[in-house]
């Protein structure tokens, strides 16, 4: 499911991820982007996210499976495990664990889960449903490789409830990029060969910055 939502966010529809990249200089390639024209020109930011060690998964991580086909749930399906996991809170782990797993709407996702992942077993963390995941994605996609990029997975939102406590966050910190800024960073970049030519491989991403290279030449 992980995979799907990766080539669902790469055709520009709406999923739990986040792109993020690893390289500062990529960052900093998008967020120098020129606003659309007849719009304000504004400045752009750039934003670290610092991931805790527990954060930090890989594209087969049976975390990451869970968190991933939460897209296959409905709205009331994830409220339901919404309630449910405030409902538990104070309870003993291990029991728990089994009530939370014994509930017919995460029998419901483990079957997806387990659709992919046979072997899955039932003990899942409600907590675990509710956590950010930074995530190595499988190197097999041009763009990935080409702008080193990653993904920030995220799962339901637990801001509205004061019950919910996530254990470890994925800090943030933004930088502002000056919109006067823009053109020289994006030409500084352009002599360290960060340009939509190398960041976007497909035929027609690369034959658009020769025509806009070229043109005025």
């Amino acid at each position: 499911m992980f995979e799907k939502l990766v080539r669902m966010q790469h055709f520009g529809l709406p999923t739990r991820l986040l792109d993020v990249t690893r390289n500062a200089l990529v960052a900093l390639y998008f967020a120098t982007e020129p606003s659309p024209r007849g719009s304000k020109q504004c400045d752009g930011m750039v934003t670290a996210f610092a991931i805790p060690q527990e954060l930090e998964k890989y594209y087969d991580s049976d975390s990451v499976s869970c968190i991933a086909n939460l897209a296959n749930m409905t709205s009331e399906e994830k409220a339901k495990i919404y309630q449910l996991t405030e409902s538990l809170i104070g309870q003993p782990e291990d029991e728990r664990i089994d009530k939370f797993n014994k509930n017919d709407v995460i029998k419901r996702l483990l079957q997806f889960v387990r659709a992919e992942k046979p072997y899955f077993q039932p003990i899942m963390k409600p907590i675990d449903l509710f956590v950010p995941y930074y995530v190595h994605p499988k190197m097999s996609n041009r763009r990935i490789l080409a702008q080193s990029g990653a993904f920030i997975v995220y799962g339901i939102d637990p801001s509205q409830s004061r019950k919910i406590i996530i254990p470890d966050k994925i800090e943030e910190t933004c930088f502002t990029v000056p919109q006067k800024a823009k053109k020289p960073i994006r030409d500084a970049l352009e002599n360290l060969g960060i340009n939509e030519s190398t960041l976007y491989p497909e035929i027609d991403k690369a034959a658009a910055w020769i025509k806009d290279h070229y043109t005025n030449l």
